[in-house]
C-alpha cells in the first residue's frame, strides 16, 4: 500500500494547485498524494478547503513513526506555514514558522526532488516572517527558487523588501519595478509597493525618483492610511532637498486631510528652525506636546523632561 501510494504521489507531478495567502494570493505547482484520512476525505480535499491544522496534524502523526518521511515533511511544513498565516500573536506565529522550516530543511536533506523550487520559496517567505535579521537566508532561498525556475507571485516584492531590509537598495529597487510591473499588477495600485519603492529610492539619495513614486501613490490611493504615510515620506524627501515650502505643504495637508497629528506639527517646527524663526517652531512644537504629551522629539526641543 506504501509503494503503490509512493508511485502514484510521484504519477501526478505536477498536479495540484496550492494558494498560498501573504497579502495577496499565490499559486504554485505542488503534488499531494491521495491519501485518505478516512472514507470520505483525502489530504488534498483538506488542503483545498483549507483545513490545514488538520494536515499539520496528520503529518506530525506519521512523523513520529517516520521522521525522515518525505512526503509529510512537506505536507507538514507547508501546513505550519499556512497556520503561521492565521496566528494573532508573534509568539504564536513563530512557533509554526520554526516548524516550517525545520520540516522543509529536513526534505531538502531527504531528497533533492523537482520541487527544490517551490520549496525555497516557501522557506524564503518563511525567513523573511523571522524578521529583518533574517533577510539574507530570505533573500538566498528566494533567490535559489527563481534561479531553478520557480515563478510566485509575488516573489519579487518579498526580494524586493528583504533586499531593502539587507540595504541592498539597487536590488531592491529592481525587485520591486519589476513587481509592480508585473503583469498581475496591471490595472491595479499597490500603495504597498510604490512606497517601498520610494523608501530604497530615499535611502539611496535619489530624491526625485522618491518624490515620483511618493506623488502617484498619494495622487492614486483610495487608502486614506497610505497617503498619509505618502504625504509623511514626502515631507521628509522635501526637508532633506531643503525645499522646506515644498515640505510644509506636505505636513499642513496631513493636518488638513487627516486631523492633528504630533508628528505633523514637530515637522514644521523644524521646518521653521530651518529657517531661524524659532518662535514659529517653538509655537509647532508645544502643538505637538499638545496633542501628544509623550512625544519625545518635540519635548526634547522645548528642554522639556
Amino acid at each position: 500500500m506504501r509503494l503503490r501510494r509512493k508511485r502514484f504521489f510521484q504519477a501526478i507531478v505536477p498536479g495540484l494547485c496550492i494558494t498560498v495567502l501573504v497579502s495577496g494570493v499565490v499559486t504554485f505547482m505542488w503534488h499531494i498524494r491521495e491519501t485518505f484520512v478516512d472514507d470520505r476525505i483525502t489530504v488534498q480535499e483538506l488542503w483545498e478547503n483549507g483545513s490545514y491544522q488538520e494536515i499539520f496534524d496528520i503529518s506530525g502523526k506519521t512523523l513520529e513513526e517516520k521522521p525522515l518521511d518525505y512526503e509529510a515533511l512537506i505536507l507538514r511544513g507547508f501546513s505550519a506555514y499556512q497556520r503561521a498565516l492565521a496566528q494573532i500573536t508573534a509568539p504564536d506565529k513563530a512557533v509554526y514558522i520554526e516548524e516550517c522550516i525545520n520540516c522543509l530543511r529536513k526534505a531538502m536533506i531527504v531528497k533533492s526532488a523537482g520541487m527544490d523550487g517551490a520549496i525555497q520559496y516557501v522557506l524564503g517567505k518563511a525567513y523573511y516572517g523571522k524578521g529583518a535579521e533574517y533577510a539574507d537566508l530570505a533573500v538566498q532561498s528566494l533567490e535559489f527558487a527563481r534561479q531553478a525556475g520557480f515563478s510566485g507571485d509575488d516573489m519579487n516584492e518579498y526580494l524586493g523588501i528583504a533586499y531593502a531590509a539587507l540595504r541592498d537598495y539597487h536590488l531592491s529597487v529592481a525587485a520591486l519595478t519589476e513587481a509592480l510591473n508585473s503583469p498581475r499588477m496591471e490595472g491595479r495600485l499597490s500603495d504597498a509597493l510604490l512606497l517601498s519603492i520610494a523608501n530604497s529610492y530615499s535611502a539611496m539619495d535619489d530624491f526625485s525618483m522618491a518624490a515620483v513614486y511618493l506623488t502617484r501613490c498619494i495622487d492614486a490611493s483610495k487608502n486614506d492610511t497610505a497617503k498619509r504615510r505618502a504625504r509623511f515620506a514626502l515631507g521628509d524627501v522635501y526637508f532633506r532637498q531643503e525645499d522646506y515650502s515644498a515640505a510644509e505643504g506636505q505636513y499642513t495637508a496631513i493636518l488638513k486631510d487627516f486631523g492633528e497629528s504630533a508628528d505633523a506639527h514637530y515637522w514644521l517646527g523644524e521646518i521653521n528652525a530651518a529657517r531661524n524663526d524659532m518662535i514659529r517652531a517653538r509655537a509647532e512644537w508645544r502643538k505637538a506636546v499638545l496633542v501628544d504629551p509623550a512625544h519625545r522629539a518635540s519635548r526634547s526641543r522645548l528642554a522639556l523632561r
